[in-house]
Formats: structure tokens, C-alpha cells, sequence
């Protein structure tokens, strides 16, 4: 069964006024990561949106600025994505929100409770940031035993060169398929992830 999971889509991460934004390329892959979205839904495969969500006095803040404080409006899901989140699909039953204060998905949430309810084998990722916190849940999957795809036309960062190391990093070393949208797409259809 596959399962996506949406990183830090946020405000603080995509918008242009976002406290830690990673830009253009961050506001590019909104119609990609809804695109993947409505696809897993239509499927009925989970999505699962994880989100930073701090405390005002999170120690991460000695290492980044203040960014994605619980209830703010840069903990929110960013875009078009974070418009049908809200409105579309409020309620559907194979969305699931989680919110995380570190940068692996898996570490200090039920992700992997929710992942393994569901009968998920393989993690497709799409999000904010590629060298951060994709990676760090990729990886996090991996130690699972979860097969790792990467939504490499889903995924952006605050960095080019950091970007293209992630995506090489994470296809050598946690042996995740770097695939697009479409042939996820085209793997759902078929029945079988790709």
C-alpha cells in the first residue's frame, strides 16, 4: 500500500513573506504536491500532512529563526495545496494531519502507527526541505524497512546545491526512487508503486 506524506508545506516555508521561505522554487511545486494530493485521495491511499508546529521557545530557534509556531499563520499549509486541505478535503477519511517539532516526521509523532495501520509499504515524500527535513524523514523511513519514493518534481529547499545533494543522498544511501508526480500517478493506476 502506498502512503504520501507531505513535509512542512508551509507558510514559513513557501510563502514569500515566510519566516524561513525557500522562495520561487518552494512556491513552484504547489500545483505538483496538489496534483499528488487529489491522486492518493482519489485512490484511496493516506496522505499525511506533517507539520512543524513549535512551541514560542523551541530550542530549534537558537539554530534557525523563529519559524511555524503552533496556531500561527506560518504553521499553515501553504497555497492552493493548503486551500483544498481545508476546504476540499476537510474530513476525508484517508487524510491525516500530524505535527512534529523535529526534523524526521517519524521522530516524536504516531506516523509510523498511522503508516502501519494503514498497511503502508512504500512512502512517497513531497515538501520543504529537500536537505532537511525530506531527508531526515526519508531516512526515517528507511529504518523502518518502508520503501522510499521521492517526488522530486514535489520537493524544493532554500538551497539549489542542497536541493540536488538531497536527492543524490537520498537515492544512494536510504535507496529512494526519485520519481515525478505523473508516474506516481501512472504507479497508482497500475497498482503498483514504480
Amino acid at each position: 500500500m502506498e502512503a504520501l506524506v507531505v513535509v512542512d508545506y508551509l507558510n514559513d516555508f513557501a510563502h514569500p513573506e515566510g519566516a524561513l521561505t525557500a522562495g520561487a522554487p518552494a512556491q513552484a511545486i504547489d500545483a505538483a504536491i496538489l496534483r499528488a494530493v487529489r491522486a492518493f485521495l482519489a485512490a484511496e491511499r493516506p496522505v499525511i500532512v506533517v507539520s512543524d508546529a513549535h512551541a514560542e521557545d523551541d530550542p530549534e530557534f537558537r539554530l534557525w529563526p523563529r519559524h511555524a509556531v503552533k496556531g500561527t499563520w506560518g504553521a499553515e499549509v501553504y497555497g492552493r495545496t493548503g486551500e483544498a486541505l481545508k476546504e476540499e478535503f476537510r474530513g476525508h477519511p484517508h487524510l491525516v494531519h500530524l505535527e512534529k517539532t523535529k526534523y524526521d516526521a517519524f521522530f516524536g509523532t504516531d506516523l509510523e502507527r498511522v503508516l502501519n495501520a494503514r498497511g503502508t509499504t512504500d512512502v512517497y515524500l513531497a515538501g520543504i526541505n529537500t536537505s532537511i527535513c525530506v531527508m531526515a524523514t526519508a531516512q526515517g523511513a528507511y529504518f523502518r524497512g518502508f520503501r522510499v519514493h521521492v517526488l522530486e518534481d514535489a520537493v524544493a529547499d532554500l538551497d539549489a546545491e542542497a536541493h540536488r545533494f538531497a536527492l543524490r543522498h537520498m537515492a544512494g544511501i536510504h535507496k529512494a526512487a526519485l520519481v515525478t508526480v505523473d508516474a506516481a500517478i501512472r504507479a497508482l493506476a497500475a497498482g503498483s508503486p514504480r
